[in-house]
């Protein structure tokens, strides 16, 4: 059967449209509540730990910021790959009581070649939902670790990845912290670090040795599409830079989108909102993904004033370089208002510190406001990786003084 007959009979049947019996709610409101109990109890086990964890954190903290007096640049490159060595430290001042800041627990995994296009397409079964406006987190939640697990194995029956790292660890938590006053935003990312794993496909077995970590984090408004529940997912796509579909080199530079996008570093990111059209489906084997669809220059700048991008900061560990910039056409790492980080490596656990300002006037930065709810994702390159070979995190919420929000920012 053709692409065309198999969704025509995939497709929902108003005539089947049946009411859900009463019995199967209540039983769904009794195993909701049970969960909701072990779940607690779990919490609860777990709170000792997490607080004894959290000291050596705050100690970690201590010790590293009541010395920067210089910033340790041989540190990185003296470090071996147990995860003993110290991070380069900026100087920062970055001074805040954790003990009044929020703090959530979120796991990252590795997604392989999951992309936007393979989001909205067939072999995704909550496509349906996805695009009725369900949450990634909404239904896979509670399968981080099980998703990371069989991508990074190679066990997976749905994303296939041609160029696995053997060994990488499929996912892993990450405390975040999050507080504000009344100029500043501060995060603080808390997670331990992994054995070196190298990748077979580089010589030396590290993608960035320069750099054994970055860390990354989008913001964005409910007006770029699917922000709202898949947070940076969107920015990923099947022709974008060590994906399945990514053009050849020469067929970018010697395409007439040479004169506006910047394809010295090959194709990066970018969000539909600066495309005229997506393909979805493949068929005639035509390549998944939008890059040659880009929209004029007015419709982009148009974006750009309405908040139509995902605004990113970028700190690269190694190098102690913080970016800030703009996804829309392209991934812009420059522009922004900028931001301080201040990183350390102690005891096995990376703790990063961030420090920006809630309001901006810098094209592609998000000001954030009391009242309103923005929609986050962040990634972390650990162990020299680069590209798709992060971990990256589902999309979740963040917002100043709503408990709603999964990341709530509690003001100082």
């Amino acid at each position: 059967m053709s692409d065309e007959e198999l969704e025509a009979i995939e497709a929902p049947n108003p005539e089947y449209i049946r009411e859900v019996p009463q019995l199967y709610r209540d039983g769904l409101a009794r195993v909701e509540a049970k969960e909701a109990a072990e779940s607690a109890q779990l919490k609860a086990e777990h709170a000792a730990e997490k607080e004894k964890v959290q000291a050596q954190i705050e100690k970690a903290v201590a010790e590293a910021t009541s010395h920067m007096t210089a910033v340790p640049q041989a540190a990185e490159k003296a470090g071996t790959d147990s995860g003993n060595a110290k991070a380069p430290v900026n100087i920062s001042n970055i001074n805040v009581d954790w003990s009044k800041a929020n703090a959530t627990d979120i796991s990252v995994f590795y997604p392989g070649t999951a992309s936007i296009e393979w989001i909205l397409g067939r072999n995704h079964g909550g496509k349906r939902a996805f695009t009725k406006g369900d949450r990634c987190i909404e239904c896979h939640g509670k399968e981080v670790a099980d998703i990371g697990k069989n991508i990074a194995s190679g066990e997976s029956e749905k994303i296939e990845d041609p160029a696995l790292i053997p060994g990488k660890r499929g996912s892993f938590d990450v405390t975040i912290s999050s507080a504000h006053d009344a100029e500043n935003l501060y995060l603080k990312f808390s997670w331990p670090e992994t054995e070196h794993t190298p990748a077979p496909f580089v010589d030396g077995g590290k993608m960035d040795p320069a750099n054994s970590m970055k860390l990354a984090f989008m913001l964005a408004t409910d007006d770029v599409e699917y922000a709202d529940r898949a947070g940076c997912w969107g920015t990923c796509h099947a022709d974008v830079n060590g994906m399945p579909f990514v053009p050849e080199k020469d067929e970018l530079l010697g395409s007439d989108l040479a004169k506006r996008l910047d394809f010295s570093n090959g194709l990066t990111k970018y969000i539909t909102e600066s495309r005229t059209d997506l393909e979805l489906k493949g068929r005639g084997g035509k390549s998944l993904g939008g890059w040659d669809k880009l929209k004029d220059e007015s419709e982009i700048q148009a974006a750009v004033d309405s908040n139509k991008f995902m605004d990113i900061m970028r700190y690269k560990a190694g190098e102690g370089i913080v970016e800030d910039g703009y996804i829309l056409a392209e991934r812009q790492m420059h522009g922004g208002q900028g931001g301080e980080v201040s990183a350390t490596l102690e005891n096995g656990t990376w703790t990063v510190m961030v420090k920006r300002k809630l309001k901006s006037d810098k094209a592609g930065d998000v000001s954030i406001e009391a009242g309103t709810v923005y929609n986050f994702g962040f990634a972390i390159h650990d162990d020299y990786t680069s590209g798709r070979y992060h971990h990256v995190s589902f999309g979740y919420k963040l917002a100043l003084d709503n408990a709603e929000a999964e990341i709530n920012a509690t003001k100082l």
